[in-house]
């Protein structure tokens, strides 16, 4: 095996601004506002240096979760203006972004629920750096489901077949990384039984499978999505299927994968659903992120959730309740829990 196609260094985006937060979700600032400008002392430039800002993991910036991070930003930048200050901070990806958290150089991010299961405890992935017990949950968003690309004159028709093959595999510190090494160790397939091992964002593996500089790639992602959408309509590729057995030996007796299945009607009419499995995508905090903001982040998702489906469709058909248990395996964190009692126990 050789490896081939790795990517480099992810530039650093730590410094983007995000959240800005007051203790009373801007009426503070208002009431503060008005006085000063009775004074004359009051200038928008003062304001917003007083402003602290919170920083969100997402992750390729043509992926999932930027599109989910820039959708949910925008709509708190709308509904908090004056407040918060929300904005995306593109990332590699769930491993990487739990580790930033872990360092405090992230507020709140996007990550995989079987890697905030991981994290929480401090085994799979991170078994070498330890429990987080500050890991909190803030709501669980939609489900990522294992799609195999693979070209059709690659001459493979399941995954066993991938022995010999041009494979990417993801980038070293995405989550489906994380999530493919762990697959390959239930079906007893090694990756050093690839002729060449890639390790690429999702868009580059897609342009590359549609070059034909791989075979296959590992992808996990939302469905329907537009770039599966495209390499299966421009470029001679197909979904691999993964056999029940294989589905079942994935997710053994843990509850942090799913089984589910791959919507191929919504690409090709007619297609019948394609059987894998799923983690869920959640956004995650430390239990010092603070209250308000976690807790203005879920008020305001709950009452857009058309809207918000509507800026990214990934986020369309999400359920009220389910974003206060879908895939959460860390203690939900206090702002959250507020917000979630209060919307269901409204009439």
């Amino acid at each position: 095996m050789t490896r081939g196609n790795q990517a480099g260094n992810w530039p650093d985006g730590h410094g983007s601004a995000i959240f800005a937060a007051t203790s009373d979700r801007g009426q503070g600032m208002k009431a503060a506002a008005a006085v000063f400008g009775v004074l004359g002392l009051c200038t928008s430039v003062a304001s917003a240096q007083e402003m602290p800002f919170f920083t969100v993991g997402s992750g390729d910036v043509s992926g999932g979760y930027y599109a989910a991070a820039s959708a949910i930003c925008d709509l708190v930048n709308r509904v908090e203006m004056g407040a918060m200050r929300c904005s995306p901070d593109p990332t590699t990806g769930s491993v990487y972004n739990l580790d930033a958290l872990r360092q405090g150089e992230l507020d709140l991010a996007l990550v995989q629920s079987d890697l905030q299961a991981q994290a929480l405890t401090g085994t799979g992935r991170f078994a070498t750096k330890g429990p987080m017990p500050d890991l909190r949950s803030v709501m669980g968003l939609y489900p990522e489901t294992m799609t195999i690309l693979v070209r059709t004159d690659a001459g493979a028709t399941d995954i066993m077949d991938l022995a010999g093959k041009r494979v990417d595999i993801g980038h070293p510190s995405s989550g489906r990384r994380a999530t493919v090494e762990r697959m390959l160790s239930a079906i007893n397939l090694s990756e050093d039984e690839f002729s060449e091992l890639a390790e690429l964002p999702t868009s580059t593996a897609i342009e590359a499978i549609c070059d034909g500089a791989i075979d296959a790639t590992f992808l996990m992602v939302g469905h329907p999505n537009d770039a599966i959408a495209t390499a299966l309509n421009s470029c001679p590729v197909t979904v691999l299927p993964l056999s029940l057995d294989e589905i079942r030996q994935v997710i053994g007796t843990g509850k942090d994968l799913t089984a589910s299945s791959i919507p191929m009607a919504s690409y090709r009419p007619g297609s019948p659903a394609q059987q894998s499995f799923s983690v869920t995508a959640t956004l995650v905090a430390r239990a010092d992120t603070p209250q308000e903001v976690v807790e203005a982040i879920v008020t305001d998702v709950l009452q857009a959730l058309p809207a918000l489906g509507r800026r990214a469709p990934i986020l369309a058909g999400l359920e009220p309740r389910g974003l206060a248990t879908n895939g959460l395996t860390a203690p939900l964190h206090p702002g959250a829990d507020v917000a979630f009692a209060r919307a269901f126990s409204s009439p």
